[in-house]
């Protein structure tokens, strides 16, 4: 089981959820052998594709475009020569393997597109390779992948069906439909479900058979049936699994969930069979129950194929929450250097989350921002590492986690006094959620004294060690990016 293939099915719609805000880059996907080139686009397909006795497989892949202007005219097509062994079967619209995509808007656009291949006798027993790249209207190569097509005897083939996007209100749940199909000639002998959710998600149904995973801010749900070869399982109406958006949950946003089907060994490789064995050892109270759905069809040996799973990539799905605004009022906190001449203060400003909802945090569409002024009369020593200097005596600070009614987030500031100035000031940028815009700006003063420890507010929030270690400056300044991208062009996603 490659972890990285289940992985890159559901990272994708988070990837692109930071997108559709910030218009920034995008790392190409684990399994693309070819990385997004500056041109911005790039195709998200399996490495290899694995075919049961030469029996038909629907590989579903997805085109993604990040650029900063608009594509016209994309096609996606099927380089010449396609080896005929493979079998290869395009949608109606495409004309000789070359497949009208249209324009793609800017800034996180993804767009899915299918084909299917039937493997003949003829293919190799190290398969083929199928080569799939993507053009704009000029004709110019945007992206390229390679998929190798390989055709196999006998072994096990889960497929996870797709799960639609949902719109959800705070507090509210909805029910995941989960069908499970086995494309493959072999029995599995269990399978395993599991639910990935994020901050504000929840799976609140408790069932027997399943085991809560705080590391994957989700569940793991475990059923000893067997799945023959072309049987499709879906859960019963008599117990159905729920996600749930959280009361507080920030809004609006975009909230990512995966979802996997597993053979039980593969449980055993992802380090999730610790919670299996939880979820099989459990006996009392109810079952979450599989049922079979339908048969579906009846279905050369390869020393390099795991009967056990032939096709990791579609053992995966994920879909997106929609959440509705959900306010959060964000106050900013100021504060006062006191002390002599020549004295070195140190003061702490902020934001504290009034509520009733969580703030948004980059997760949810949204990094929160606070430009701090110094006043003239400061001689600025050290400064918090969540923030970068913009201008003489002026700092951008990022909030890059969600703060919850109540919490504070405090970014330090040293300085020498060196007199009197015009007040400075804290102004933060709290997004569509905030519901009173006068509280967001607070001053930052000096004020001389003959004596005393000075200071300024007591710190009673969390601190901002949050950005630390060898990765905070590579972090910040892609905060800096996100914000500097978001100035120009702000999307809300309602």
């Amino acid at each position: 089981m490659r972890l990285h293939s289940l992985l890159g099915r559901f990272a994708l719609p988070l990837v692109l959820v930071t997108l559709a805000t910030a218009g920034a880059g995008l790392p190409a996907y684990a399994d693309d052998p070819i990385p997004a080139d500056p041109g911005g686009m790039f195709l998200n397909v399996p490495e290899r594709v694995v075919a049961v006795d030469g029996k038909s497989k629907t590989i579903e892949a997805d085109l993604v475009y990040i650029g900063e202007e608009k594509a016209k005219g994309v096609t996606v097509s099927f380089a010449d020569p396609v080896p005929a062994s493979i079998g290869l079967s395009t949608p109606k619209d495409c004309t000789d393997n070359v497949c009208p995509v249209g324009d793609l808007d800017a800034n996180g656009t993804a767009v899915k597109f299918s084909f299917t291949v039937s493997p003949t006798a003829a293919l190799p027993k190290l398969g083929e390779t199928l080569t799939i790249v993507a053009k704009d209207s000029t004709g110019t190569l945007a992206a390229a992948a390679k998929v190798q097509i390989i055709s196999t005897r006998t072994g096990i083939d889960l497929e996870l069906s797709p799960i639609k996007d949902m719109k959800l209100a705070p507090g509210k749940s909805a029910d995941i439909p989960i069908v499970i199909r086995n494309t493959g000639n072999k029995t599995a002998e269990g399978v395993g479900v599991v639910l990935v959710g994020a901050d504000f998600i929840s799976f609140p149904a408790k069932y027997t058979n399943c085991e809560q995973v705080d590391e994957l801010e989700g569940t793991v749900c475990l059923f000893d049936q067997p799945i023959e070869g072309d049987q499709i399982f879906t859960l019963s109406d008599r117990t159905p699994m729920k996600v749930k958006v959280a009361a507080d949950a920030p809004g609006p946003g975009l909230y990512a969930v995966g979802a996997f089907a597993l053979a039980l060994n593969d449980l055993d490789e992802l380090g999730l069979d610790s919670a299996a064995k939880a979820a099989e050892a459990t006996s009392a109270g109810t079952k979450l129950e599989l049922e079979p759905l339908a048969q579906a069809r009846a279905l050369a040996d390869n020393d390099d194929i795991d009967e056990n799973e032939l096709n990791e990539w579609d053992n995966a799905t994920s879909f997106l929450i929609t959440v509705g605004k959900n306010p959060a009022d964000s106050v900013a906190l100021g504060a006062t250097f006191t002390g002599g001449i020549g004295d070195e203060r140190t003061i702490k400003v902020g934001i504290r989350n009034d509520g009733p909802a969580a703030t948004a945090s980059i997760m949810q569409g949204w990094l929160s921002t606070a430009e701090i002024k110094l006043p003239a009369g400061i001689d600025p020593t050290e400064t918090d590492p969540s923030c970068e200097k913009t201008a003489d005596h002026v700092y951008l600070c990022l909030v890059f986690e969600s703060l919850h009614k109540g919490e504070q987030q405090f970014f330090s500031f040293s300085g020498t006094v060196e007199g009197t100035s015009k007040p400075g000031s804290i102004t933060i940028e709290p997004g569509p959620q905030d519901t009173k815009a006068s509280n967001n700006t607070a001053a930052i003063e000096v004020e001389l004294s003959t004596g005393g420890e000075g200071g300024g507010l007591p710190v009673t929030g969390a601190p901002t060690g949050f950005v630390v270690g060898g990765g905070a400056a590579l972090l910040l300044a892609g905060g800096v990016l996100f914000y500097v991208a978001r100035r120009r062009r702000i999307v809300t996603v309602a």
